[in-house]
């Protein structure tokens, strides 16, 4: 099966992508730097997948790191989870957001690009959206961030499609998701924030526990029907699974049509049996059983014998 490079490897959203992957048959290759993540995750991937995580410790900014990466391991494709996240620190600090986002995702497509792979999954946001005008939002909807998070995103996807129109082996997809909830149903992984939450699940979550006295509510004046925001929600398993089935589609080779074919082309078989009295009796089973047996017993043809 294919080695799916997966950045951000120890975050929420791509811990549970890991484990969606390996169920699925892929082998990964996490890599992370844990600025915000923790190492006990690969402890818990471990456990729960009863293998030991194939995992490298370093910055998607770091070039020289990337490209090692590549060089150490066959490389079919890239989740790219990695980066900074909340859209209220990205006001106070643009350029950490505009440098480790957008260049992380530019190291990473170098690396990629050096070693000969040409498809990844990118993890966008509906905060490229921004304030819609109206619901619910379609993937065909403007685009207008309205925060330096939100701009990085719409960059990064801006920075894939010109990657595309560049050079057409580039295969990519941009999932634009909601608010991930949830976690791993073993209870031994889930969303994890450091410092104060910046969504709601995880913020209740922890004073239900203790960790934090009171839930605040960000404004009730809002053109709402109680004046507080709306948001809608997605388990993260089953995010962790759209990134499976998007990976799935940009690993078949779907290339430009050959040039004189057709849509469609079967045939009817009726005269020939009503004049000869044939009929076929090796159906597709068969066939494919038929000619892997020949190819597997002889994989270069006659030309070895």
């Amino acid at each position: 099966m294919p080695t799916i490079l997966l950045t951000g490897a120890t975050g929420y959203i791509a811990s549970h992508t890991w484990l969606a992957l390996q169920a699925a048959g892929f082998q990964v290759v996490g890599v992370d730097d844990f600025s915000n993540s923790s190492p006990e995750v690969l402890n818990r991937l471990q456990a729960l997948s009863g293998q030991a995580p194939v995992f490298e410790r370093a910055s998607v900014c770091d070039g020289a790191a990337m490209a090692g990466i590549f060089s150490r391991h066959r490389i079919d494709a890239v989740v790219h989870f990695a980066a900074f996240k909340a859209v209220g620190e990205s006001t106070a600090k643009p350029l950490d957001y505009y440098g480790n986002n957008l260049g992380g995702l530019v190291t990473i497509c170098q690396a990629m690009r050096a070693h000969g792979c040409h498809r990844i999954v990118f993890s966008s946001s509906a905060t490229v959206y921004g304030d819609p005008a109206s619901l619910p939002i379609r993937e065909d909807f403007a685009l207008s961030a309205t925060n330096p998070y939100g701009q990085t995103k719409l960059m990064g996807e801006t920075i894939l499609r010109d990657l595309g129109a560049a050079d057409p082996q580039w295969q990519t997809g941009c999932l634009r998701y909601f608010n991930p909830v949830g976690a791993h149903d073993s209870g031994r992984i889930g969303e994890d924030p450091r410092g104060t939450p910046n969504n709601l699940m995880p913020y209740v979550a922890q004073v239900a526990v203790g960790r934090r006295p009171r839930l605040s509510v960000f404004g009730n004046d809002y053109p709402t029907p109680d004046g507080t925001g709306v948001r809608d929600y997605i388990h993260v398993v089953d995010l962790a699974d759209g990134h499976v089935a998007a990976l799935r589609r940009l690993l078949d080779d779907i290339v430009p049509r050959r040039p004189g074919d057709i849509a469609a082309c079967y045939a009817d078989p009726a005269l020939a049996q009503q004049l000869l009295g044939w009929q076929a009796h090796h159906g597709l089973d068969r066939m494919c059983a038929d000619s892997w047996r020949w190819q597997h017993l002889n994989p270069h043809g006659f030309a070895a014998a």
